[in-house]
């Protein structure tokens, strides 16, 4: 039983499959099934131009102003026959390839509202064509798999991690992405499915 629902909605040009590879890593990580929700186009008029940038917190709000109108979605990484998705979601967490910056950093691959509820994830940045180099799809997929449990795990109010190999580290340059794990440290995973830390 899913106590904590997570619903994912790919936004803009995006593949869905590439979002769901990712999401069935994640829901194994994580230990319950995600809704997928159909996608969505990204919102006209709130692009900041001059930066050629989607501010993440506007961005995050008018999506959320479109979510209402999605359907249920199919739930993602269920062992067996899926249930069906709750109705309501607990946290809602937006895949997008548009560039992100948020107000403490002049870009960004993910960004959180937690008293709403709400995340985002950019593939633009966590992609090897934006550095000019040859794409690498499993790279990629381990990428986004990554910020996807960490924005999660964060929504669900879990701490920074210190240990950079924990997949709740700080993801703050792609290398710091690429050196974690793909799963959390002892102490993480305790505090996340038990609810508490061993010393």
């Amino acid at each position: 039983m899913v106590d904590f629902h997570v619903a994912v909605v790919p936004v803009g040009k995006i593949g869905v499959e590439e979002v769901e590879s990712a999401l069935g890593r994640a829901a194994k990580i994580l230990r319950q099934p995600i809704e997928l929700k159909d996608p969505l186009g990204v919102p006209p008029g709130i692009e900041d131009r001059q930066r050629g940038q989607f501010r993440a917190a506007e961005l995050m709000a008018a999506l959320r102003r479109s979510y209402a109108r999605l359907g249920r979605g199919r739930m993602v990484g269920a062992e067996g026959e899926a249930p069906q998705a709750p109705p309501r979601a607990d946290a809602i967490v937006f895949v997008t390839d548009v560039d992100l910056y948020t107000a403490n950093a002049d870009a960004a691959f993910s960004a959180i509202l937690a008293p709403k509820g709400w995340g985002i994830v950019s593939l633009r940045r966590l992609r090897e064509a934006f550095y000019r180099r040859r794409a690498d799809p499993g790279k990629q997929r381990a990428r986004l798999t990554k910020e996807l449990v960490r924005i999660v795990a964060r929504l669900r109010r879990m701490p920074v991690c210190s240990s950079p190999q924990c997949v709740l580290a700080a993801s703050d340059m792609l290398a710091d992405v690429d050196i974690k794990e793909e799963k959390l440290c002892r102490a993480c995973s305790q505090r996340l499915f038990q609810g508490t830390i061993r010393l």
